[in-house]
């Protein structure tokens, strides 16, 4: 054998590279037990669809000499299996897709220069550009904002282009149409449909049952695809059935349907199950012949989402690993207790988006942001202990989305690489997008975020967007002040360590 060729179960693009290479006597090995799994408590409905979606895939692979590695309670870590299947049969060269975290590209690239082999890193089919896309892009600027990116994107690949210049509808982006609030809600949500569980699927719940006992999810909510054709379906639903109310209705928080009209694409995207581009194209496509029957606020809001912030993400990542791993801007150092684990922390919205989080590994991109990393930020936690909860929470976690969206856009605990401000809020912002009603629980968001603002005045007072909140908070009422500055004490004693 000369060539080893190596796939990791989140790598199930069709024009995956190392499968040009399935010829001669190279070896491919198809190894499901990644060291994450092992190493933070993912959620079982993550487990379940990446390995479901992995074997799946397998099934599909014609090719003779295959070793599939599978899940099992103490498998060896990638490098140590390497290391004893080199042994075995040495290999002079590995090939294997870009890795979606710097962890198990770094681990590659040292135990092929230990052992003297060639080790050959394809781009990653999953999406549309590469790192060194962002890079060129980003060289000499002294910020990176997501939107001159996403423009930028745009042109390359002429994306809802009316010419090389100019965007369709001539606007570039209508996020300003995209934050209707649940009042402003007329019609029914469409339900969902049932997904049938297969054989195999079934196979793979039971060992993620067994092996990872720890893992929080509750298995009798899956409801996800596992293979190519079935992403592609659950695409096309939601193209017939929630695109043209997607954009309006983006940012709404509804405590009675946690889903809402999203698109539910990300864990496609992020195993290769979709091919964000192709996917693009498509709801060009619709758009053009639905004669206006789709608002184009939902379709280039969806089209920002894939093109703009998944490949931008991805870049940040890239640009900024290893080191960003260790920003810590605000220096918070507290824990999370187990009340966010439960969802039982007193705060309604909060609690609300912890559990839809647990019961089905997913809640919306506003309470992901707005809600729970606001919440934790402005609460004083590492940030170390964010990344970990929001990998352990999703089905879509991976490390290269997660590590830019909680260490910048999530906390500002990267002190702003690529976010002009904290995202950070009140009750005010919950109440207006959501259907929760006011309650005791506000004195305590309140205080949570006032707290914040004063602890960190002289951030704020040199900030011109931010200045305004220095202001108002020397206006409050010291009654008031005092009164939610408490309950805010009291919430933090509660639910932090």
């Amino acid at each position: 054998m000369s060539t080893l060729l190596l796939i990791l179960p989140d790598q199930l693009s069709k024009n995956n590279e190392v499968l040009d290479f399935l010829k001669d006597d190279n070896l491919l090995l198809l190894y499901e037990p990644h060291d994450s799994f092992y190493e933070i408590s993912h959620h079982k409905h993550k487990l379940v669809f990446q390995i479901s979606s992995f074997r799946h895939f397998i099934n599909s692979i014609n090719y003779k000499n295959i070793i599939h590695e599978k899940i099992s309670k103490k498998p060896l870590k990638l490098t140590k299996y390497l290391s004893a299947l080199h042994k075995e049969s040495p290999f002079s060269s590995l090939y294997v897709s870009k890795p979606s975290e710097y962890s198990t590209l770094k681990d590659l690239m040292y135990f092929c220069q230990l052992n003297n082999i060639d080790l050959k890193v394809f781009e990653d089919k999953k999406f549309i550009t590469t790192d060194e896309d962002y890079k060129y892009w980003a060289k000499d600027k002294k910020s990176t904002i997501q939107e001159f990116y996403y423009r930028w994107l745009r042109k390359k690949f002429s994306i809802l282009m009316d010419d090389d210049s100019k965007p369709l509808g001539g606007k570039w982006n209508y996020d300003k149409d995209n934050r209707q609030s649940i009042s402003k809600l007329k019609s029914d949500i469409p339900d969902r449909i049932n997904i049938t569980t297969d054989k195999i699927t079934l196979e793979v719940m039971i060992e993620v049952e067994e092996i990872f006992k720890s893992s929080h999810g509750d298995l009798e909510n899956f409801n996800w695809s596992v293979t190519h054709d079935g992403a592609w379906e659950q695409f096309l639903i939601f193209l017939d059935t929630f695109l043209p109310n997607y954009g309006a209705f983006q940012d709404a928080i509804n405590k009675d349907n946690a889903f809402m009209f999203h698109s539910l694409l990300s864990p496609y995207f992020n195993s290769g199950l979709l091919d964000p581009l192709k996917c693009i194209n498509e709801v060009e496509k619709r758009f053009e012949e639905s004669n206006g029957e789709i608002p184009i606020n939902s379709i280039e809001g969806f089209i920002r989402q894939v093109l703009g912030w998944r490949e931008f993400i991805m870049g940040v990542y890239w640009d900024n690993m290893p080191q960003y791993r260790q920003q810590n801007f605000w220096s918070h150092s507290k824990q999370l207790t187990s009340s966010w684990y439960t969802g039982d922390t007193g705060i309604p919205p909060l609690d609300s988006a912890i559990k839809e989080s647990i019961d089905f590994g997913y809640t919306h991109h506003i309470n992901r942001l707005m809600i729970i990393s606001n919440l934790m930020n402005l609460s004083g936690i590492d940030p170390n202990d964010i990344h970990r909860w929001f990998m352990e929470m999703y089905i879509d976690s991976a490390d290269w989305v997660m590590v830019p969206n909680v260490y910048g856009m999530g906390t500002f605990a990267d002190g702003g690489i690529f976010s002009t401000k904290p995202y950070i809020c009140g009750s005010s912002y919950m109440l207006r997008m959501s259907n929760f009603k006011k309650g005791e629980w506000c004195d305590v968001v309140d205080g949570l975020y006032w707290k914040f603002i004063e602890k960190n005045i002289n951030f704020f007072k040199t900030n011109p967007r931010l200045s305004l909140m220095v202001n108002a908070l020397s206006k409050i009422n010291p009654d008031r002040k005092k009164l939610i500055f408490t309950k805010a004490e009291e919430f933090i004693s509660k639910n932090t360590y």
